[in-house]
C-alpha cells in the first residue's frame, strides 16, 4: 500500500494471516533404485512354474525421515506386487522391502549449512513418483545351474527385479505471513 491508511471498519479487517510453507531446499534424483534383488517363487506358494509377469504395482507403506546430525535420512517401506501367470491363470505375489538412503546437507539445492539445517529446517517431505521396473524370468530353481543361488534347490522359478522411482525431498519450515489490504468497493468479485 502506499502513504494512504487502510478503510477498514475493524483494524483486524485489513489483516489477512496465513500459514505458509516455506521450501528452504530440495533434492531431486531421477529414477532412483530402490530395489535389485532375484528370488525364488516356490512352486507351491502359486500352483507351478511362472510363464510370464503381466504386470507389476507399488505400494507405499510408510515414507518417513530423520532430521539429525546434519544429515536427512529417508525410509521408504514398500510392497511390490507382481500379476504372473501360472498355466494360463493369474496369481499374485508380493515383495516386501525397505528402502533406506542418507542425503547430506551439500547435496541439496541449494546446499545447507549445518547452521540453516539446525535454525531453519523443522519438517521434510519425501515425494514419490515414476514408479519403472525391470524384470527377468530368470529360470527355474531346481535347474543344475541353480540362477537363484540358492543353498537347497527347490522346486520353483527364479525372478529378478528392480525397482526406480523419482525421488524427491524438500526440507522447510512454516511462517507466519500477514497481508495487510483492503477490497475494493468498484472491483467484482469473482466466485
Amino acid at each position: 500500500m502506499r502513504d494512504r491508511e487502510l478503510k477498514c471498519e475493524f483494524p483486524e479487517g485489513c489483516k489477512l494471516d496465513l500459514w505458509a510453507k516455506v521450501i528452504k531446499a530440495k533434492y531431486i534424483e531421477r529414477q532412483t533404485k530402490i530395489l535389485d534383488t532375484q528370488f525364488c517363487v516356490p512352486d507351491e506358494q502359486v500352483g507351478g512354474k511362472i510363464s510370464a509377469v503381466e504386470d507389476i504395482k507399488v505400494k507405499v507403506i510408510q515414507a518417513f525421515e530423520d532430521l539429525h546430525f546434519n544429515r536427512v535420512k529417508i525410509f521408504i517401506d514398500y510392497e511390490v506386487i507382481l500379476f504372473v501367470i501360472v498355466e494360463g491363470e493369474f496369481q499374485i505375489i508380493t515383495v516386501t522391502d525397505r528402502y533406506e538412503q542418507v542425503i547430506e546437507l551439500d547435496e541439496f539445492d541449494p546446499p545447507l549449512t549445518p547452521e540453516e539445517f539446525r535454525q531453519e529446517i523443522e519438517q521434510s517431505e519425501i515425494i514419490l513418483r515414476n514408479w519403472s521396473f525391470d524384470f527377468e524370468i530368470k529360470g527355474f530353481c531346481e535347474d543344475p545351474d541353480n540362477p537363484c543361488d540358492l543353498v537347497t534347490p527347490i522346486p520353483g522359478t527364479c525372478i529378478g527385479l528392480r525397482v526406480f522411482v523419482d525421488l524427491t525431498v524438500k526440507l522447510g519450515m512454516f511462517h507466519d505471513v500477514f497481508v495487510f489490504g483492503e477490497i475494493e468497493p468498484d472491483i467484482d468479485v469473482v466466485k
